[in-house]
């Protein structure tokens, strides 16, 4: 063992010497030689009058993801037959990360197109970069530059330019969100995303990164909902080709990474079936991120705490105490031992190269992974035992027990649930006799309670 150990240090430094004496350095030049062409017509904010010539914050991080690269760490394969097509463009301080539909194109390389106020194109500001992580193109950044696209080929015609998402702050505007999984399954989600939220802001999230596929108008007007009230940001994910449900959620991760980075703390990557939970009193989860801030952490590992799901949500909403009595925290009680077997994980966006469902796969340098005992908080995972698509008898083989969440806390959950869902699907009738006659009668509604509200 101890010989085999010794093999694995002498390989890695051995691959680390050689990526830097012989490596191609393609992250600190720009591959243009041409001098840029700027538009007199666009004004350049002050944010947007910086130009970098590398993908990289330092030597170290440019040796890691060569390195990441070599081990082949990255590699969906999971859709090969896609068109090249834009998910997200975010700039950061240094550089920029354009998010692609793709999940075929790791390693391959392509061309960072820049474009000014006006979607013209920046002449000679091109620069030759490479897909990785899968589904991720890292660009340097250049001056003027608000819309971005990428090619295969400077020849090539290169996708709709998308505007670049602002993320140069100061400081993280939260201090913990979650990015949740793209939605599958015909299952309402109405009272779910509610309760979903409501839950996590108790522990301390404030901002929420939707990424929906597939949902229906009844339950999208609750995510509605929060949207106008700014508590969420939602990103539809759709093509033309199809693809199986499990490969968007795969998208959703890579692009959520680079959504949230520099936007916010710390982010938590969930389904919309689980909930995090401390399970001491009086602290919440991000109580517990924040004793972790002096600290080189980039990565918190949850226990998984396996809830058995075995009735059926809801169709529609009907009153206060359907809620109260429909949602998960309350109806499901019976959950097996903690483990570690398809743990969650919260990370420092800015602190990981390679992001996947459960765990991170790559820290950035000089960084570590920490994991959290069960009797501090666990991820609730409410799995279904009548119409899970991987198979319904999973709670066969494990011991089950009561284990259900403190009833002061359910009731004040309850009751946030209860106020959102009301105000996106309980509707007061008109009273017509408060409706101005002028409303009525210049458009000629005989009756208004029989016909102003069939324009509603």
């Amino acid at each position: 063992m101890r010989n085999y150990r010794f093999f694995i240090v002498v390989t890695v430094v051995f691959l680390f010497v050689y990526l830097l004496v012989f490596g191609n350095h393609q992250d600190f030049y720009r591959t243009s030689p041409l001098p840029i062409i700027y538009s007199n017509q666009c004004t350049i904010a002050d944010w947007n009058s910086v130009e970098t010539h590398s993908i990289s914050t330092s030597l170290w991080s440019s040796m890691s993801r060569k390195l990441w690269m070599a081990l082949d760490l990255s590699r969906e394969n999971s859709q090969n037959y896609t068109q090249l097509s834009l998910i997200g463009a975010y700039v950061y301080p240094t550089y920029i990360s354009i998010t692609i539909n793709s999940q075929s194109m790791v390693k391959q390389p392509v061309y960072c197109r820049y474009y000014d106020c006006q979607r013209n194109e920046l002449l000679g500001s091109h620069w030759k970069s490479t897909v990785f992580p899968e589904s991720v193109v890292h660009c340097p950044r250049r001056i003027g530059a608000e819309f971005v696209s990428i090619s295969r080929e400077m020849d090539d015609r290169a996708p709709t330019p998308m505007r670049l998402k602002f993320r140069i702050f100061d400081k993280p505007v939260h201090n913990f969100t979650i990015c949740v999984a793209a939605f599958y399954g015909q299952e309402p989600k109405w009272i779910q995303i509610a309760e979903f939220i409501e839950h996590h802001k108790m522990e301390g999230a404030t901002f929420f990164y939707f990424h929906i596929g597939n949902i229906s108008d009844y339950d999208r007007r609750i995510l509605d909902e929060y949207q106008n009230s700014g508590d969420i940001e939602v990103k539809v994910l759709q093509e033309k080709y199809e693809r199986p449900f499990y490969a968007w959620q795969l998208i959703e991760i890579q692009d959520c990474h680079m959504r949230s980075k520099y936007h916010s703390k710390w982010t938590a990557f969930i389904d919309i079936d689980e909930r995090i939970h401390t399970t001491g009193k009086d602290k919440k989860f991000i109580d517990i991120l924040n004793e972790l801030d002096s600290t080189n952490s980039a990565e918190v590992k949850l226990p998984h705490l396996k809830v058995i799901k075995n009735g059926e949500t809801p169709k529609f909403y009907e009153s206060s105490d359907q809620v109260k009595k429909e949602i998960f925290t309350r109806k499901y009680t019976k959950a097996a031992d903690p483990a570690w077997f398809a743990s969650k994980a919260v990370i420092r966006p800015d602190r990981i190269g390679i992001m996947s469902i459960h765990e991170a796969i790559a820290l950035e340098p000089g960084f570590k992974s920490v994991q959290l005992d069960a009797n501090t908080v666990v991820f609730r995972h409410y799995k279904d035992t009548l119409h899970r698509v991987s198979g319904n008898d999973w709670a066969q083989n494990e011991t089950i027990s009561e284990n259900p969440i403190d009833s002061k806390y359910t009731d004040f959950l309850a009751e946030k649930v209860v106020q959102k869902v009301e105000n996106a699907y309980k509707k007061i009738p008109a009273n017509c006799s408060t409706i101005p006659v002028y409303m009525t009668s210049s458009r000629d509604f005989p009756d208004p309670c029989d016909k102003i509200l069939l324009t509603w």
